[in-house]
This record gives structure tokens, C-alpha cells and sequence, in this order.
């Protein structure tokens, strides 16, 4: 599908779901809209045109509210004149709003003369004859989202309205749509169903970033977070108030994600991943920094997504690196770690319980998905009846070495050539992919003190218990290097069978004492391509001697 957008304008779109498909946004372009129907999707760009083929769009006066506007009649075709600069060639073609009426301009003769053709009669009233002039009125307005002036910057859905956030020349606005009527911005007469046009106003000129529908419409700007009560929210009831002052990038937009309640922003500084959660006690917002002991792992995000699943959330960084947050909020429970491909990542999203990427590889790009059930990078699942040694269709991985896991069981390493590998031994399903090693370890031991907490200057590790699950190696360290401690019970083997998998309790004893606790107390470290799932680890250390 040909869709609006260059590469270079990619990075600032916003997005929001609606019933039968997307609504896009970015502020050099006109607002896109794809429908979903059947399994096909189809774009084009979203208008404001309504049943009653007008444009119900929202309007602005980029000039002094003391200008007015009179017209010659008020329908066919009439004169407008301007007491003041205000019309150029660039609204040739535009609608504007002139008194409970739209006129489209047809011609401009100067700054403060245009012809124009009403498309709705200017005034209310079978008694107003259509040859009747207008007198001077300041009621009138010029498209508030267009090329001249931009377009939304962000967008979303609150209440059964239609938001957009933020333009070039407003950048401190939001529109809100009539209720159950996503393109009508039409203010009337300020009814309850009715459009709302507000901006944040604050001893700061704040942009508009990105927009959150939450327990309320939460509003992330250059400096500050807002929120937006109202409940039902109509003209009358809106109140916008502002909660905290962090601020978010504007480079690019970055989609706040939601996490059991509270929102997660990537803040201006770049350096921290931020939570917005309303405090019932204290009536407000608060913005607590989750990366303040992993700070370098965050440096200038890109993007972000959330696996509600997994309970992961997945920060893209500007140099290609990958910080996963893996949350338990109700716990108080979060970490953080790093996640690393042969390539670089540059986007992700989370659909259908999936989290998709794109990698960047050698100036090629991929769109990968994680999957729990492979165990290498890149990896391919293929299968074939009856069993073969032989296994094409692997040109990606052209020139790799790989990793083999054939019916269950790991094969050396090859290279794949020709994107072919012929196995030593046929097999019914083969996984193919790059190694990848993942590792686990401890942060160094705290003991406590008088004012919290102190640092500790050697320490024992004495043993551990490691519980895993459905784990066919573990591999580790506790001071003599590297050993494989889940050793199979040859009374369990069986002839053409699958490993077992295993889930128990591993004591492992330590050996020595640490003299720098840079160097972690005990590791885990594998690269077979099987299953390793650890759930907890309980030791018991010996600080100081």
C-alpha cells in the first residue's frame, strides 16, 4: 500500500486504533486513515467532510482578534473584506467559518480582499434575504490544521471523541471532536456533545508530544505532564491541570505505553524512563524515574512497546541497543536488562501477544518476532516428511555459522552454504539460527547500616539454590569457572527420544572468597541453544573475614 510519508518524516508519526482501523497522524501531513476490511487494508486521508458536505474542521484566527470580516451577501457569490492583513494566496481552495456559515475562497485580490462562494448561508434566518451584505464580524476563523499553519502532531480517543494534539503553529492545543462523531469538530454553541478547542496555558510555552486515554487523558509536553478531568467531559466541565514537570522529547514521538495502571514516558533528557501514576491519597500525579539504577542502559530512546504478556517493556535506543523493563508493579517488582542481536534494532511493536522488530543487518533490514519456543537469533523452524539430511531455502543466514537443533537434539555448528545444510543424520524438524549467549548474575551483596545501607568489601559465597524449570543446561560459575550442573541420569535416557527437561532445586557450592565485588559472587552462562528457564535464586554469603 502507498502510504504519505518519506522515511526521514517516519520518526514523528503518531497513531491511535479505532473500531475498523488506524488513525495516523504527522504534523507536515495531513491526517491518514487506514480502514481494515475483510483482510485487506486500504488509506487515504482523513477529512472532515460530513453527511451535510461540510467541512466540520476545527478553525483558528491567526491574527488579532480585533480584525473583522464583512461580506458582500451572504450566499452565491460574494466579496470579503478584511479591516486588517489576513488573506493570501495560500487559502485559495480553503473553507473558512464566517458567522454560522462557510464560505470557500475562490480568489484573492489583496491581503484584505478575496472572492469567495458560500457553501452554507452566512446568516440563520429565512429573513435574511441571500443578497443581504454582512456586516463586520469577528466571529470567523481559517482552517487551524492545514500546510500553512500544520497538522496534528499526536492523536488519540477519549471518551468516545477523537483528540488531536499539537501543531506547528499551535503547538500547545487540543481539539477534541463531538462525541461519537470523530469528524466533527464543530464548536456550536458549547452543548455537551459538542467539539472542545483548549489550550494548556502555564507559566511555560509548552509542545504538545504525545497523548495517553488512562484513568484520565494524560498530556506530555516539552516540560511538564498534564492531565485532563471532565467526567462526562463536555465545553462546560474540561479542566486541564498540570501534574508534573519532567517533559518528554520532541525529536521524535515515542508512544507512551500503559502498565497495570500507570504510564510509562521516556522523559526529555533522554536518560530516564519515567512512571506516571495517579496517587489516590494525594489527588495527583506522580512521575517516578523506573530506570534511576540503570541509567546506562537508557541513552536517547526511540521507541517503545509493551508485552502485557510477558510483562515486558521493550526500549528501543538511538544507537540500536535493546533495554527490556520487566515489571510487577504490584509487587514493586522491576528490573531491568539488556537484550543484543548480530544486528541493530530500530523499531518495535507489540501485536497479538507478539513483540515485532525491525533489525537492521548489513543495510538490510528484517521484521523479526520473538519466539519463546526458539532458541537461536534469526532463527528458522522448518519441518519435513519423511526425514531428510538435507535443508534449503536458508539464504538469509548465507555464510553464518549456525546452530543445529535437529528433532530435539543439538548438531555441530555449520556454515550455511549455497542456503543449504545437509545434517549428519536426517531429521524431521531442524531449528537454524546465530548463537546467542545469555547470562545471568547478582548484584554485589549490601549489608545493612545505621543510614540504610553500606558497601561491603569482600565476601564469600557459600551456596546457592537455583530453581529452574523445563531446563535442559545450566551452566555456572561460583569461583572455580564454568560448569555444566544439570548432568542427566543415564537410567532416565532413552534410545531416539528427546532430552529430558528438568525442573528442581540445584545446590551449588561455592569456592573462595571474593576480594572484588565488581566481579559477581556467581554466574550463568550458556549458549546452547535449549531450554533454560531460572525462577529464583536463594544463597547463603559470608560478608567480611
Amino acid at each position: 500500500m502507498t502510504t504519505p510519508w518519506t522515511t526521514g518524516q517516519l520518526d514523528k508519526i503518531s497513531w491511535c486504533a479505532l473500531s475498523d482501523g488506524l488513525i495516523v497522524v504527522q504534523s507536515d501531513l495531513p491526517p491518514y486513515r487506514f480502514t481494515l476490511t475483510g483482510n485487506t487494508w486500504t488509506g487515504e486521508n482523513f477529512t472532515f467532510l460530513n453527511s451535510d458536505g461540510y467541512l466540520h474542521q476545527p478553525y483558528h484566527r491567526f491574527c488579532s482578534d480585533d480584525i473583522t470580516i464583512a461580506s458582500s451577501g451572504c450566499g452565491g457569490t460574494v466579496t470579503l473584506t478584511a479591516s486588517a492583513n489576513v488573506f493570501g494566496a495560500s487559502h485559495i481552495g480553503k473553507q473558512f467559518k464566517l458567522a454560522d456559515g462557510y464560505v470557500q475562497i475562490t480568489g484573492v485580490q489583496s491581503a484584505t480582499s478575496a472572492t469567495a462562494t458560500v457553501l452554507k448561508k452566512l446568516l440563520d434566518g429565512d429573513d435574511i434575504a441571500d443578497s443581504t451584505a454582512l456586516n463586520p464580524t469577528r466571529y470567523w476563523g481559517e482552517p487551524a490544521l492545514c500546510y500553512d499553519h500544520g497538522w496534528s502532531a499526536t492523536v488519540t480517543t477519549y471518551q468516545s471523541r477523537l483528540v488531536f494534539g499539537g501543531s506547528k503553529d499551535l503547538p500547545n492545543t487540543l481539539w477534541f471532536s463531538q462525541t461519537e462523531d470523530l469528524k466533527n469538530f464543530e464548536e456550536g454553541s458549547a452543548l455537551d456533545s459538542e467539539a472542545i478547542t483548549f489550550s494548556l496555558m502555564s507559566d511555560q510555552a509548552n509542545k504538545i508530544c504525545a497523548l495517553f486515554a488512562g484513568r484520565h487523558l494524560q498530556v506530555f509536553t516539552t516540560g511538564a505532564e498534564w492531565m485532563v478531568t471532565g467526567d462526562p467531559l463536555t465545553p462546560t466541565s474540561i479542566q486541564l491541570k498540570r501534574q508534573t514537570q519532567v517533559g518528554s522529547d520532541d525529536t521524535r514521538f515515542i508512544p507512551p505505553v500503559g502498565i497495570d495502571g500507570a504510564t510509562i514516558f521516556a522523559a526529555a533528557n533522554k536518560k530516564e524512563i519515567r512512571e506516571f501514576l495517579f496517587s489516590d491519597l494525594e489527588g495527583i500525579y506522580q512521575a517516578t524515574d523506573l530506570s534511576l539504577l540503570a541509567h546506562h542502559l537508557i541513552h536517547s530512546p526511540v521507541d517503545m512497546a509493551y508485552d502485557k504478556y510477558l510483562r515486558q517493556a521493550y526500549v528501543v535506543m538511538k544507537d540500536g541497543t535493546l533495554s527490556v523493563l520487566t515489571s510487577f508493579r504490584s509487587e514493586d517488582m522491576q528490573s531491568w536488562t539488556r537484550q543484543t542481536t548480530t544486528g541493530t534494532f530500530q523499531n518495535v511493536a507489540v501485536c497479538g501477544g507478539n513483540a515485532y522488530f525491525i533489525i537492521k543487518e548489513n543495510n538490510t533490514y528484517y521484521l523479526e518476532k520473538f519466539n519463546e519456543s526458539l532458541h537461536t537469533d534469526l532463527g528458522f523452524l522448518l519441518t519435513a516428511v519423511p526425514a531428510t539430511d538435507t535443508w534449503t531455502n536458508l539464504n538469509v543466514l548465507e555464510g553464518k555459522k549456525v546452530q543445529i537443533v535437529a528433532d530435539g537434539r543439538v548438531q555441530d555448528s555449520q556454515i550455511v552454504e549455497n542456503g543449504t545444510l545437509t545434517l549428519l543424520v536426517p531429521a524431521t524438524q531442524v531449528e537454524v539460527g546465530l548463537s546467542f549467549t545469555h547470562e545471568v548474575a547478582p548484584l554485589p551483596p549490601i549489608v545493612g547500616a545505621n543510614n540504610g545501607a553500606a558497601p561491603v568489601a569482600n565476601a564469600r559465597f557459600i551456596r546457592g539454590v537455583f530453581r529452574v524449570v523445563d531446563t535442559q543446561s545450566v551452566e555456572i560459575d561460583t569461583g572455580s569457572g564454568i560448569h555444566q550442573e544439570l548432568v542427566p541420569n543415564l537410567a532416565d535416557y532413552q534410545m531416539d527420544s528427546t532430552p529430558k527437561k528438568y525442573t528442581s532445586d540445584l545446590v551449588i557450592r561455592g569456592l573462595g572468597w571474593q576480594r572484588n565485588l565488581q566481579n559477581a559472587l556467581w554466574r550463568i552462562v550458556g549458549t546452547l541453544p535449549v531450554n533454560f528457564k531460572l525462577v529464583s535464586v536463594t544463597s547463603d554469603i559470608k560478608i567480611g573475614g
